[in-house]
């Protein structure tokens, strides 16, 4: 597969993370019976506290993990925020 945004090979000496403003967080729907959440998520705010070249680098990532299938789901909004503290 052809990268569509070619960039300089860098080694990273530290993790990249995301910061996530509540106020990016907007709940779209739920489903009781399956016990999930749906959020849709503001790129406009996510910008705003952080650098955009680790953003396009996790944006990246998340699509490939998620077409490869490596994801996970939560059940409750309590665990979603425990995984994201871990």
């Amino acid at each position: 597969m052809a990268n569509l945004n070619p960039m300089k090979n860098q080694k990273r000496t530290e993790e990249a993370m995301v910061n996530l403003p509540l106020s990016a967080l907007r709940y779209l729907s739920r489903y009781p019976r399956e016990k999930k959440i749906v959020i849709e998520i503001s790129t406009d705010e996510i910008r705003r506290v952080n650098k955009a070249e680790t953003l396009d680098e996790i944006i990246n990532a998340a699509r490939l993990d998620y077409a490869l299938g490596n994801y996970k789901t939560f059940t409750s909004a309590q665990d979603l925020i425990t995984e994201l503290h871990s």
